[in-house]
């Protein structure tokens, strides 16, 4: 981190004596302040921008706080009640992304059919496909989306956790859209990339469904 924004920190920080402060790591934008039980309040970016939160098991289990430019007062009030409630235990039993999904897992017995890799490989290569219409469920989600966007048009997919998603949908046709004139119904023109798409699946050794009527593939996250 940054040597003036990490002074900063230790200068305007009351760290309890049961908390560590890390040595600075000049290789990464990381200040960390550390208790037993794998808990640490955790400070990431630069002196323009960054985010702070307290993790467990480094994982996020407190809100997610962002700061601009300066560490002002109210930022730095914000930052020391994170620390004060790190140092007096909320966070050692609250549950982590990880344990949240593994209960979504175990009351609804599903099972497992992606992992992180496969997930990885399946998006970088389906965003090579401009246009292509997606759409996911995840764990967490209520109900499922109406309708298609693109990956391109998705600012959550690429910083996800995939270990969340239940399942997700590719159709295998891009529609195109030109308009003609203002009173005149666009023209629509379509591509059919239903080989391109099931040739990533194959090459990734991905399990896959294709529904023929809709022309939508569904990748099972779990089931």
């Amino acid at each position: 981190m940054d040597h003036e924004l990490y002074q900063s920190l230790c200068d305007s920080l009351n760290v309890p004596s049961s908390g560590t402060i890390q040595m600075n790591d000049m290789s990464d934008n990381v200040f960390q302040i550390k208790w037993p039980g794998n808990i640490a309040f955790t400070v990431r970016g630069t002196k323009e921008y960054g985010w702070y939160y307290v993790e467990r098991n480094q994982q996020q289990v407190s809100a997610i706080f962002r700061y601009c430019r300066t560490l002002d007062k109210r930022t730095i009030g914000i930052m020391q009640n994170l620390i004060d409630e790190a140092e007096s235990g909320k966070y050692n039993n609250k549950k982590t992304l990880s344990d949240r999904i593994q209960d979504v897992i175990q009351q609804r017995q599903l099972t497992s059919y992606m992992n992180k890799t496969k997930w990885h490989e399946m998006i970088n290569d389906i965003k090579e496909i401009p246009h292509l219409s997606i759409k996911y469920k995840t764990l967490f989600d209520e109900f499922e989306p109406e309708l298609y966007w693109t990956v391109i048009g998705d600012e959550y997919l690429c910083h996800m956790n995939t270990a969340v998603i239940e399942w997700f949908k590719i159709e295998d046709v891009i529609k195109k859209y030109s308009r003609k004139g203002l009173l005149l119904e666009p023209e629509v023109s379509e591509e059919k990339v239903k080989d391109k798409i099931q040739s990533i699946f194959e090459k990734h050794s991905i399990y896959f469904e294709y529904e023929r009527n809709s022309g939508v593939f569904t990748v099972f996250g779990y089931r």
